[in-house]
């Protein structure tokens, strides 16, 4: 894991979605220009219909919140590459998910100085996805963003990503 360029915060974002119950649960997680950890979140979604779906659900919250605490140049990383490409172009404004693309998009151009929007790969990304499945325990309408003192739940999930990603 490397620490973002010299004043912006990356976000790592994840969703999961359960098709058999058709409920979804995102997470997320920022570390500041060091690499430390300085936000984390996760939220449980009562109804979609797929995983991308869940996955901008996930995004909106996560940019939500960014915005919520003053974050102003961030790096959002995904390892959904259609929710990259509608985030980076106009091409998927008129898929079913559309709505919520533009939306995703009008956050980021009002909320923030600077923000892109870059694919990882889901190895990179096991800490947002660990917060997700945790996300699934949630009410709908709670939420949850943790900051500085992380849960003890957080900094285990966090220990264990920096020991290995691939076990969260």
């Amino acid at each position: 894991m490397e620490a973002p360029t010299s004043g912006y915060m990356e976000i790592n974002i994840d969703g999961a979605f359960w098709e058999q119950e058709k409920k979804g649960a995102w997470g997320f997680v920022v570390r500041d220009d060091r690499g430390q950890v300085a936000l984390a979140g996760s939220g449980s979604l009562g109804l979609v219909c797929d995983a991308l779906t869940t996955e901008t659900h996930g995004c909106i919250a996560t940019l939500q919140a960014a915005a919520d605490w003053g974050l102003q140049s961030l790096i959002l990383e995904s390892d959904s590459k259609i929710l990259v490409k509608a985030l980076q172009t106009n091409e998927y404004d008129r898929a079913r998910e559309g709505m919520l693309f533009r939306e995703a998009k009008f956050i980021m151009a009002m909320n923030f100085s600077s923000a892109t929007v870059i694919h990882t790969p889901r190895s990179c990304n096991s800490l947002a996805h660990s917060l997700a499945r945790i996300g699934r325990s949630r009410d709908p309408n709670d939420p949850a963003v943790w900051a500085h003192p992380l849960p003890d739940f957080v900094k285990d999930l966090l220990g264990r990503d920096l020991i290995d990603p691939r076990i969260n």
